[in-house]
């Protein structure tokens, strides 16, 4: 198989000619080339939304990881003829597209073998705005990837499916702001100087998770940077989250949450256990109200909290 078909846009390979009209209004994603002969059957785009990246494989009752994101999204639904090409022909030119363009390849999978037991299933009772028909699952792939350009972060998503004579693909692209650093040690000494604590909003984690994402370690990091530098203090390590789910679940996420942050700070700081103290507080404790998504994303959150006995 060639690949050389199919790249991103930014690098300046020029898309095939449209095969049918596309939708009034719709467009491609300026980073995001089309497929040979496809044209957009749907389109929707919105300022700013959540959604959920699927980062692992079904097992049957679940998906064993995702990613929560948010941003202004851009949803577009293509359709193809039969002839044009297969699912895995648009899988695989688009999973090498973006590998050779230097995109990160969050999970990918193509058939039950790969995406495991009823996928299909679970990714729109995640997506209730997904276009494609169900019957595409017949033959179905996925691809989750993210890059940067331009001081802009996006997470994009692939879908490519057939069934029932009829061939599509659907792909989502969010756009977010890359992530800044937060907070600098200064500013952290200050808050805690002045108020005693600090609140955190770059140690994130995976949803429903107390596993922490990578690219919260800087902020982890300035805390230990924080209490090497001061010895004598202790702190409070405190979980915060929305209220969405149970009060029980989110009391006992928040928790686990705040003991994985102390765990990395012995583990990758060298810290001294018995200077921290984990706590969770769930949705007690909100910055904001939750009946919002922007409100909710202040909410969860890791405070550090100066220990003063």
């Amino acid at each position: 198989m060639k690949y050389a078909a199919l790249a991103l846009i930014w690098i300046g390979i020029f898309q095939s000619a449209i095969a049918q009209s596309d939708k009034d209004g719709s467009k491609d994603h300026p980073l995001i080339q089309r497929f040979k002969q496809s044209y957009i059957y749907n389109y929707e785009e919105t300022s700013f939304d959540p959604f959920t990246i699927i980062t692992g494989k079904s097992d049957g009752s679940k998906f064993t990881s995702t990613q929560e994101v948010e941003g202004k999204i851009y949803r577009i639904f293509y359709s193809l003829s039969t002839d044009a090409g297969s699912v895995y022909e648009i899988y695989s030119n688009y999973l090498n597209a973006l590998k050779s363009n230097g995109a990160k390849i969050l999970f990918s999978c193509k058939n039950t073998t790969d995406c495991g037991r009823y996928f299909w299933d679970y990714l729109r009772d995640k997506d209730e705005k997904i276009k494609m028909p169900a019957y595409y699952s017949e033959e179905l792939a996925y691809i989750s990837a993210k890059f940067s350009k331009d001081g802009i972060g996006y997470y994009v998503t692939i879908i490519p499916g057939y069934g029932l004579g009829e061939m599509g693909y659907e792909v989502t692209v969010v756009e977010v702001k890359e992530m800044e650093q937060q907070i600098s040690l200064a500013g952290i000494e200050k808050a805690l100087n002045e108020n005693g604590k600090v609140s955190l909003y770059g140690i994130l984690f995976d949803t429903g998770s107390d596993v922490i994402q990578e690219r919260s370690f800087a902020e982890i990091e300035m805390i230990g940077l924080y209490l090497k530098n001061n010895p004598s203090k202790k702190v409070y390590v405190v979980g915060h989250t929305d209220n969405v789910g149970s009060y029980e679940s989110n009391i006992s996420l928040s928790d686990k949450r705040a003991k994985s942050v102390i765990n990395a700070l012995i583990s990758k700081y060298g810290i001294s256990a018995n200077r921290m103290i984990a706590a969770g507080v769930g949705p007690v404790a909100p910055e904001s109200k939750n009946t919002m998504e922007e409100g909710r994303k202040k909410n969860r959150r890791v405070e550090i909290v100066l220990n003063e006995k």
